[in-house]
C-alpha cells in the first residue's frame, strides 16, 4: 500500500519540487510520487500557494488508461461487430477507440472536417465572417471542445475519466492533468491531440469519414436496420450517436423515428470580459508573481446565475451553427497569456420532461435576435455591465425580459463578492449552448430506450457537459455495451 499525505502546502516556487517538500516534511527519502490533486489557494491574498495530496511508494504504477481498463474485458460476442459511430467530438473518439480496444470493427463519420482544415474554415470565419454549415465551431473532428478553453473538469473523477486522462497523456498532454484539481489544456494544444488519437482509432483498425452527414435512419419493428449517409443508405445494426448538443436536426429526425426524448433544465445567459489584471488582483492580491500562480480564475454562485466556464487569459469568440443565428463562446490557448479574461454569467431555464421543443426555440430566437442586432455578419452584440445595469438598449432588448433580470440581481451580487466587477465588465451575448436542453433517454447499458441498436452518448445525449465527461462517457459505453 502506498503512502498518502494529504492538504500539504507547497510554495509557488516549489511547484515543479513537490518530492523535495515532501522530503522536506518527513525528513526522509521517497520514491515514486504520484500527485493525486495540486489545487491553488488564494484565500489570504498577498500569500498564495498550492495544496497538494500525494502518494508515494517504492513501485512504479502504470499511467490508468483506457486500455488498461478495458484489457479484461473482451467484446459481447452477442453485438454484432460491425459498429458504426456519428460524430467525432470527445464522446465519439473515445468510444471509437474503446471498442477498437476490445475488437469490434469501427466505421466513425463526421459531417465536418478534419482538425487542421476545420483551423483554417474557422480562422476565414473568424476574420470575415464566412460560415460554412459543417465546418465551424461546433461541427468538426475534436467537436465543439476543440474550440474552448480546453477545461478538463468535472466534479466527481471516476475510473473512466481517470482512463481519459491517462490516454490524453499518452497521447501528448502534460503529466500534470492527471493530478491539478483544474486541468486545462488548450486549443492549440488539442489540435494536436486530436489528431494523435485519429492515429490511434487509424493504426487499431478503425476507418473515419470526414465529410459524412448522418441524415436519416431505418427503423423496423423498433430496431434500427440502416442509415443514410450522404444520400446513401447502408446496413447498420449498431449505431452509436455522439452528435453534440448543437445537432440539432438529429432531434428531429429521432423524434420522427418514435425515439423517446425528453426536455432538461439547461442555462443561458451572456458571457462578461475583464481585464485579467483585474480578476489577479482581486483573487490573489497586491504584489504577487502572476507568473508563478498562473491567470486567476474565479467561480461565483449567486441567487438568480452562476458563473460558467471560466476562460482566464482568454477571448470570446462568435460561433454559429445555422446560418442566420449568432452565439458566443469562451476560449484560451495553453499559456493563458490574453490581456482578459472571461466567462459566462447564465441563468437556469427548467424545462419539463414532456416539452422538447421550447428549449431549442428559445436558444434559435435568441441567436437570431443577436445576427439582426449586431448587423447580420456573425458579429455578437456587447454592451458595458454599467451601460446594461442602466437598462439602456441593446441586451434588454435581446434577452427575455426575466433573464436579464436575473443578470441585473447577478451582476449587483457578485460586485459585493468581487469590487469593480461592474465597473470593469463587458457583457457579450448570447450565451445559449451550456448543455443540451433535450435527453435522448436510454438504458444502463446505453441503448435507446425505444429504438434498439442506438447507444447515445455524450453531450448530445444529454447525459455529459464538457471535454473530460463527453470522452468518459465514450469510454463507459465500451466498457458496458
Amino acid at each position: 500500500m502506498p503512502n498518502k499525505l494529504e492538504q500539504f502546502k507547497v510554495p509557488l516556487l516549489q511547484k515543479n519540487n513537490i518530492p523535495e517538500v515532501i522530503e522536506k516534511l518527513l525528513g526522509k527519502k521517497i520514491f515514486n510520487v504520484q500527485i493525486e490533486r495540486l489545487a491553488l489557494d488564494c484565500r489570504r491574498k498577498g500569500n498564495p500557494h498550492f495544496v497538494c495530496n500525494a502518494t508515494f511508494n517504492t513501485e512504479i504504477a502504470p499511467i490508468a488508461t483506457s486500455e488498461i481498463l478495458l484489457k479484461k474485458y473482451k467484446k459481447n460476442n452477442e453485438m454484432p461487430n460491425d459498429v458504426s459511430i456519428v460524430g467525432a467530438g470527445p464522446a465519439g473518439l473515445w468510444a471509437a477507440y474503446g471498442l477498437l480496444l476490445k475488437g469490434h470493427k469501427v466505421n466513425l463519420y463526421e459531417q465536418g472536417k478534419p482538425i487542421e482544415e476545420r483551423f483554417r474554415d474557422i480562422r476565414r470565419f473568424l476574420k470575415g465572417g464566412i460560415f460554412l454549415e459543417h465546418s465551424n465551431i461546433f461541427f468538426g473532428e475534436g467537436g465543439a471542445g476543440a474550440f474552448s478553453d480546453g477545461k478538463l473538469n468535472t466534479r466527481n473523477r471516476t475510473e473512466f475519466s481517470q482512463a481519459v486522462l491517462g490516454d490524453l497523456i499518452k497521447l501528448g498532454a502534460p503529466e500534470e492533468i492527471a493530478y491539478l484539481a483544474k486541468p486545462h489544456i488548450g486549443t492549440d494544444r488539442l489540435q494536436f491531440l486530436i489528431k494523435n488519437m485519429r492515429k490511434q482509432i487509424l493504426e487499431l483498425g478503425g476507418k473515419i469519414h470526414f465529410e459524412s452527414c448522418l441524415q436519416d435512419i431505418s427503423v423496423t419493428e423498433n430496431r434500427l436496420n440502416s442509415i443514410c449517409i450522404n444520400k446513401k443508405w447502408q446496413p447498420c445494426e449498431v449505431l452509436v450517436l455522439a452528435s453534440g448538443h448543437s445537432a440539432r436536426n438529429i432531434y428531429a429526425m429521432l423524434s420522427a423515428h418514435g425515439a423517446q426524448l425528453e426536455g432538461k433544465s439547461f442555462a443561458i445567459g451572456a458571457r462578461i470580459e475583464h481585464p485579467q489584471s483585474f480578476i489577479n488582483e482581486s483573487r490573489f492580491g497586491k504584489g504577487v508573481d502572476y507568473k508563478l500562480t498562473g491567470a486567476a480564475d474565479y467561480t461565483l454562485t449567486g441567487k438568480t446565475a452562476y458563473s460558467f466556464c471560466m476562460c482566464p487569459g482568454g477571448i470570446v469568440v462568435p460561433c454559429a451553427s445555422e446560418p442566420n443565428g449568432v452565439v458566443t463562446n469562451g476560449m484560451s490557448y495553453s499559456r493563458r497569456n490574453s490581456p482578459f479574461a472571461n466567462s459566462a454569467l447564465i441563468v437556469p431555464c427548467h424545462i419539463e420532461k414532456d416539452d422538447i421543443k421550447s428549449g431549442i426555440a428559445l436558444q434559435r430566437q435568441l441567436e437570431n435576435a443577436a445576427f439582426e442586432m449586431a448587423g447580420k455578419n456573425f458579429s455578437v452584440p456587447k454592451q458595458s455591465a454599467e451601460s446594461f445595469l442602466s437598462k439602456k438598449s441593446c441586451l434588454w432588448d435581446l434577452m427575455p425580459k426575466h433573464i436579464s433580470h436575473a443578470l441585473e440581481a447577478a451582476l449587483y451580487e457578485f460586485e459585493k463578492k468581487m469590487p469593480g466587477f461592474i465597473k470593469n465588465g463587458t457583457l457579450i451575448a448570447p450565451e445559449t449552448r451550456t448543455s443540451s436542453p433535450i435527453r435522448i433517454v436510454r438504458k444502463e447499458n446505453g441503448e435507446s430506450v425505444s429504438i434498439s441498436g442506438i447507444y447515445p452518448v455524450g453531450e448530445g445525449a444529454g447525459y455529459a457537459g464538457g471535454i473530460l465527461t463527453s470522452a468518459a462517457d465514450g469510454v463507459r459505453l465500451a466498457y458496458v455495451i
